[in-house]
């Protein structure tokens, strides 16, 4: 059956009134002024598939996977209509009809799903990125992307746990963190160690889905998140806290998307380190050393708008002694990495990132801090190519320099 025919999804292609609000905060569409690179127009799109008066072409399917799934146009939306929940139904409408192609069916199907070729794609990166031709890629600064010399996951080691601590907590790593920015990863279980947080940290966890769910894969992605379900459930954990938006994101939609009560326990026990801390561990920060400077904070899509998380990462940074916080315009847009997004479409994800870098300049801060790997590379790598010497870290990297300069920290963790 036609997903876009089915009635959940061909009622709400038709509960668009067309006014046009989503123009206004459409990133892409600034980008591109193209109606049809907007909610509005892409809904349009789809409808008019569904209806069959128009054909899956070139044009249709850039204009259906062109979107970055920020959901702004769905916050601001007087209909509330989800557009990104039609979207998705739009990708799995032509993975189905028409296959993905070869480059995104390989890395869909076989590299994000296995740990060993993740190992082997970062690898093969890391001994090419600095290569002249290789640097700047597709606009993406790969010469300065970090690779690990081995995974995160890999490389973490059985430690001495702590003797009495008040929660125990398994980490969902994500890919990026694990073969990228391994120093956030240990800094993410060195801070919740520094408040009595055991940790474990399951080596067969494996990708969350995201990839695999934006670009209608479906099978896939069932495959994984149901693997995960499984592997996280049957520990003694009391929470599984992640430190990327997307993960925590999709971890957190498992229960709606596969509709059943293992799925749903692990939604509901899933939660975003800066939550956490917050929220439940109520940290009191205000006696710790002095660090950093003048810093501002970028939201990521994934955790503002998916998860609803803007406050807590704020109150930690305006806590902390020594930081002279900034807000800076335009903090909750998108950053312009949107996933494969930046490397589908350089030339808009380029012109959406030259607005997040605009903010950051007139800011005038040091240090840029937010809660996603994913932003965190797209950030700093554009600051890089345009020549700006602002700092991009992850919010557990400022809370683990501040605890470190109080008192060293080991990292105390549990590999299953």
């Amino acid at each position: 059956m036609n997903i876009l025919k089915t009635k959940e999804i061909y009622e709400k292609l038709n509960s668009c009134n067309k006014c046009g609000f989503c123009q206004a905060t459409c990133r892409v569409y600034k980008a591109t002024l193209n109606e049809f690179n907007c909610a509005r127009g892409r809904i349009r799109l789809i409808k008019a598939v569904a209806d069959g008066v128009l054909a899956r072409s070139r044009f249709y399917e850039d204009a259906v996977n062109s979107c970055t799934l920020c959901l702004e146009c769905t916050k601001t939306c007087p209909s509330a209509v989800p557009t990104a929940k039609l979207i998705l139904a739009a990708r799995q409408d032509l993975a189905a009809t028409k296959g993905l192609p070869l480059a995104k069916s390989i890395a869909l199907r076989r590299v994000f799903p296995s740990n060993t070729m993740q190992k082997m794609a970062f690898r093969s990166l890391k001994m090419i990125k600095d290569k002249k031709w290789f640097r700047e890629f597709r606009g993406i600064d790969l010469a300065g992307l970090p690779v690990a010399d081995e995974s995160f996951i890999n490389s973490s080691q059985k430690l001495p746990g702590l003797k009495n601590p008040r929660l125990k907590a398994a980490f969902f790593v994500g890919c990026l963190m694990s073969h990228t920015i391994v120093p956030t990863a240990r800094n993410l279980v060195k801070v919740l160690h520094a408040n009595n947080v055991a940790v474990v940290v399951p080596k067969e966890q494996r990708c969350c889905g995201t990839p695999q769910f934006v670009y209608g894969e479906g099978k896939t992605f069932g495959e994984l998140a149901r693997h995960n379900i499984e592997l996280f459930n049957k520990l003694d954990v009391d929470v599984v806290v992640t430190g990327c938006a997307s993960c925590g994101s999709m971890l957190k939609n498992y229960g709606d998307l596969l509709e059943n009560e293992a799925a749903q326990k692990l939604s509901a026990k899933t939660v975003d380190i800066t939550k956490f801390l917050v929220d439940t561990l109520q940290v009191d920060l205000t006696s710790l050393p002095g660090i950093y400077g003048k810093v501002t904070y970028h939201d990521p899509c994934h955790l503002i708008r998916s998860q609803g998380i803007a406050v807590q990462p704020r109150r930690i940074l305006t806590s902390l002694p020594g930081i002279e916080y900034v807000e800076m315009e335009g903090a909750d847009s998108c950053c312009g990495a949107g996933g494969m997004f930046q490397g589908f479409y350089p030339e808009i994800a380029a012109k959406i990132s030259q607005r997040k870098l605009a903010g950051v300049i007139k800011a005038g801060v040091d240090t840029v801090v937010t809660a996603c790997p994913a932003c965190m590379l797209r950030i700093q790598g554009r600051l890089n190519i345009g020549g700006h010497k602002q700092q991009v870290v992850h919010l557990v990297d400022v809370l683990a320099k501040a605890y470190e300069a109080e008192k060293p920290l080991a990292v105390a963790s549990e590999k299953l």
